[in-house]
């Protein structure tokens, strides 16, 4: 009995084979990053407000600046990309 020949998978490694898989493709990243974008904000809004000092989180004061910190930063960080493009580019 002999084995058939394998076929060779639609891409090879990270490098797509058409102009469709490569759309594709940036289209589900650039989609994922705007939902970490969108998520990220909504995080900064919600620490913004929130003692999380107090139950049920009970962080001590330096631990709640920190977290506080590091988000409302990236939040910033992001908030200061050029959505112009990226929204073009998946149809927002």
């Amino acid at each position: 009995m002999t084995q058939p020949d394998p076929v060779p998978p639609a891409t090879i490694g990270t490098q797509p084979e058409t102009a469709y898989v490569v759309n594709q493709l940036i289209g589900t990243h650039l989609k994922g990053f705007t939902a970490s974008k969108i998520t990220v904000g909504q995080d900064a809004a919600w620490l913004a407000v929130t003692d999380l000092k107090a139950a049920p989180y009970y962080f001590s004061a330096d631990q709640e600046a920190t977290i506080k910190s590091a988000v409302a930063d990236l939040d910033t960080a992001l908030d200061a990309i050029d959505m112009t493009f990226i929204s073009r580019i998946i149809g927002i």
